[in-house]
C-alpha cells in the first residue's frame, strides 16, 4: 500500500512541477507575440513603450514570486507554487477586466492605448512570475525543489534530540 502511496504521490509532485513550467513557458510566450502584435499594427515606438511597461511588470513580479517562496520556505514546496500559478491567473483576468474597463470608460484613442498599458503592465507581471519561477526550477533552486521526505525526516530528528536532551536531564 504504501509503494502505490509514493507513486501517487511521486506522480502528482511530477504532474504539478511539469504543469507548473509548461504554464509559465506559455506566459512568456504570449508575451513575445504581444509585442510582436503591437510592433506590427502600432510600430516600433509603441513597441518600445509596451515593453517598458511589460518591464515594470516584469519587476513587480520578480519581487513578488521571490517574496512569496521565501515566505513559503517552511511549508510544503507545494503550497508556494500554487499561490504563484494562481496569481498568474488572477493577474491576467484582473488585468483584462481593468484594460477593458478603461477601453470603454475613456474612449477614442486614449481608451485604446489604456487598454494596451494596462493589459502590458498585467502581462508583464504575470511574466516576470514565469520568468522567476523558470530561472528557480532551471537552477534546481531549494525554494522550488523541496524533498518533503527530507522536510519530515529534519522534523523527526529535531524531535528526537529534544526528547534525548530532557532524559538526560532527569
Amino acid at each position: 500500500m504504501s509503494s502505490t502511496e509514493d507513486e501517487n504521490k511521486s506522480t502528482s509532485l511530477f504532474e504539478s512541477r511539469f504543469m507548473s513550467i509548461a504554464l509559465m513557458l506559455c506566459l512568456l510566450i504570449m508575451c513575445a507575440i504581444f509585442i510582436v502584435v503591437i510592433n506590427s499594427i502600432f510600430g516600433t515606438p509603441a513597441a518600445l513603450e509596451v515593453l517598458m511597461f511589460i518591464a515594470i511588470g516584469i519587476g513587480g513580479g520578480m519581487v513578488y514570486v521571490l517574496t512569496i517562496l521565501l515566505i513559503f520556505i517552511q511549508r510544503k514546496a507545494a503550497a508556494g507554487r500554487n499561490i504563484i500559478l494562481y496569481s498568474a491567473a488572477i493577474i491576467l483576468i484582473l488585468s483584462l477586466i481593468i484594460s477593458v474597463t478603461l477601453k470603454f470608460a475613456i474612449g477614442d484613442d486614449a481608451g485604446s492605448w489604456a487598454f494596451i498599458d494596462a493589459s502590458s503592465v498585467g502581462l508583464g507581471v504575470t511574466t516576470g512570475l514565469a520568468i522567476t519561477y523558470l530561472v528557480l526550477a532551471m537552477f534546481r533552486s531549494k525554494l522550488v525543489f523541496r524533498d518533503e521526505k527530507i522536510e519530515e525526516s529534519e522534523t523527526e530528528v529535531e524531535i528526537g534530540d529534544k526528547f534525548g536532551e530532557i532524559n538526560e536531564k532527569e
